[in-house]
């Protein structure tokens, strides 16, 4: 657990069974800013050095997970203060190469979903962007004032570097009675997949059943005297609704499409998204020449697996059981090619007393030796269509045999 503006100082002792503290206060010493990290006795860590300036105030641990360390921080950026873009990528070098550092920045930007843009959240998005650092917010605000003169705001975020967006899950928490509002962050071994919220209908659902459900139930006759019976009433009537919508409506488990992409075709994309994203950067002959390796590499691995599953597929095609029939079944059919019709508006005379007297259909053949004379001629002759008082409205067409 990450706590911002502690307000601890020498004096301030706080425990909790079964996890551990690490904490850093205001380098003045006084019950103002400061920060926190909770962590449960059967994890893995060590903390690092402390982080105390009176612009940033941070407390760093190293977590040991499955392939690598993370270095986890709790960051508090007091709001008086006009954070540069140095004190930012100052701080965030200290965390090493793989870190996710949340806290309240008092940075607002609408990068990350804020109200406004103001200088400090303008720094931070330059260090971001500069350094390729990912960020990871609700997008709703976190900040909710006491004074009914002020709006509330997204001021709390996280800061990510060397971990996959893909592989977290952020979600905000209106549990406690802060001020600020608590997010939570899921870091997962594996890509973590958003559960899509509970419906109790969807596109099965019969409505005609659904009603007579809720007819045959409900009650109409229902006295109404004192509060706790309309109270009754509503939650009943909410039971009755959701049963019928249950019992309309049938289960109905979603398919995951199953992956069977290569384990090298992965790698080889993950090589040319770097190769790529390198030369987007730099723009140097060099970067762009590892560029164009990379997706050559990429493209001959994609054209020998499909070589290598149309021969698997031609090679499993046998006679006895009809399937070498089905795919030349359709490939045997003449093809019978559309004939291409034209409007054609007949006049009598011309300029504004010309009379329309009846249109034709009439179709286009394109002979192979007079395609182009055709298909030329046919655009001048709706050129000339679109004014209906030109004298050359009076047309005329040119067969030719095949």
């Amino acid at each position: 657990m990450l706590i911002s503006e502690t307000h601890f100082t020498t004096k301030t002792y706080f425990y909790i069974p079964g996890y551990k503290l690490c904490h850093t206060n205001h380098p003045d010493g006084s019950a103002h800013g400061g920060t926190a990290i909770l962590v449960k006795d059967t994890i893995k860590f060590y903390e690092l050095l402390k982080y105390e300036e009176q612009a940033i105030q941070a407390t760093s641990i190293k977590v040991q997970g499955i392939l690598h360390e993370i270095t986890v921080a709790a960051v508090y950026c007091p709001p008086r203060h006009n954070i540069k873009k140095e004190q930012f990528k100052t701080f965030f070098h200290t965390l090493g190469p793989r870190f996710i550092a949340g806290g309240d920045y008092n940075s607002k930007n609408v990068l990350w979903g804020s109200r406004l843009t103001t200088t400090k959240g303008r720094e931070l998005s330059r260090v971001l962007h500069e350094n390729n650092y990912s960020y990871l917010s609700t997008g709703t605000p976190t900040y909710w004032p006491t004074d009914a003169q002020k709006i509330p705001d997204l001021l709390d975020l996280f800061i990510t570097n060397g971990i996959s967006t893909s592989y977290v899950d952020i979600q905000a928490s209106l549990d406690l009675t802060s001020d600020h509002s608590p997010i939570i962050a899921t870091i997962n071994t594996t890509i973590s997949v958003r559960q899509t919220p509970p419906r109790l209908h969807n596109s099965q659902t019969n409505w005609e059943s659904y009603r007579a459900l809720v007819r045959a139930t409900i009650n109409p006759a229902v006295k109404l005297k004192e509060q706790e019976d309309v109270q009754i009433a509503i939650d009943n009537f909410t039971c009755i609704l959701q049963h019928a919508a249950k019992v309309a409506t049938p289960c109905r488990n979603p398919q995951r499409p199953t992956n069977t992409i290569p384990s090298n075709i992965k790698k080889l994309v993950a090589v040319k998204r770097k190769a790529r994203s390198n030369w987007q950067k730099t723009h140097t002959p060099e970067s762009r020449h590892i560029y164009n390796q990379a997706s050559n590499k990429l493209k001959q691995a994609l054209h020998d697996m499909k070589n290598a599953s149309f021969t698997e597929y031609i090679s499993n095609l046998k006679r006895d059981d009809n399937s070498i029939w089905k795919p030349i079944r359709n490939k045997r059919r003449p093809e019978t090619p559309n004939p291409q019709y034209v409007l054609i508006p007949h006049r009598r005379g011309h300029g504004p007393k010309a009379i329309r007297t009846r249109q034709t259909y009439l179709p286009i053949t394109y002979p192979k030796y007079s395609h182009h004379t055709i298909k030329l001629w046919t655009k001048t002759l709706n050129r000339n269509w679109q004014n209906p008082y030109n004298p050359r409205n009076t047309f005329q067409l040119f067969l030719y045999k095949n």
